[in-house]
């Protein structure tokens, strides 16, 4: 089973915050799913399949920094194991549109990928990085405050923004990682 862990920030307060694009990518591609919250996962979870692989769609509901604190429930009840996590989450050195899938790196400062390194012990996860950054006219990328919100020309471009990373999830879930990389990075 794949367990695809989108990172964000709970409360309406963050709602369309750049932190919680995943949470936005989600509610594009995955709102027709019956998300149920989980006290015990801290977290609203759905069961659903891609191709003809279950997969657990996991939205922690602990704050950013906190995420990791999920992952001890999801192992433990769903068998969640490393080889099977994909982490979706901002990333403030892209620039929005800007999608990359890496494997076994560093968390590149964002305290939510720190948090689910720590509590897992390694770095040997999938992780699909969706920018967020503003690229300007002179090609240079200016890195705005991750808890601000997306302007409505950006809202905008989240919508094909999804349906890549709907495509995106579902090859690497169908195919291999390998695979993906090769498609879309």
């Amino acid at each position: 089973m794949f367990t695809i862990i989108g990172l964000g920030n709970p409360s309406d307060e963050y709602k369309n915050t750049r932190h919680n694009v995943a949470w936005i990518i989600y509610d594009n591609i995955f709102s027709n799913l019956n998300w149920q919250k989980n006290k015990y996962a801290e977290s609203e979870l759905v069961n659903t399949r891609i191709d003809d692989k279950d997969v657990l769609l996991v939205k922690p509901q602990t704050f950013m920094n906190e995420s990791g604190r999920v992952i001890p429930y999801l192992m433990k009840t769903y068998g969640t194991t490393v080889e099977n996590i994909i982490v979706v989450h901002d990333d403030i050195d892209l620039p929005l549109g800007v999608i990359k899938i890496s494997h076994d790196r560093g968390d590149g400062g964002h305290n939510g990928v720190k948090s689910i390194m720590s509590v897992l012990g390694t770095k040997e996860f999938t992780r699909i990085r969706i920018g967020v950054s503003i690229l300007d006219e002179s090609g240079i990328v200016r890195k705005p405050d991750v808890l601000g919100n997306f302007s409505q020309e950006e809202q905008k471009q989240l919508e094909p923004i999804s349906k890549k990373i709907a495509m995106i999830i579902e090859e690497v879930v169908k195919n291999d990682l390998q695979k993906a990389m090769t498609k879309y990075n």
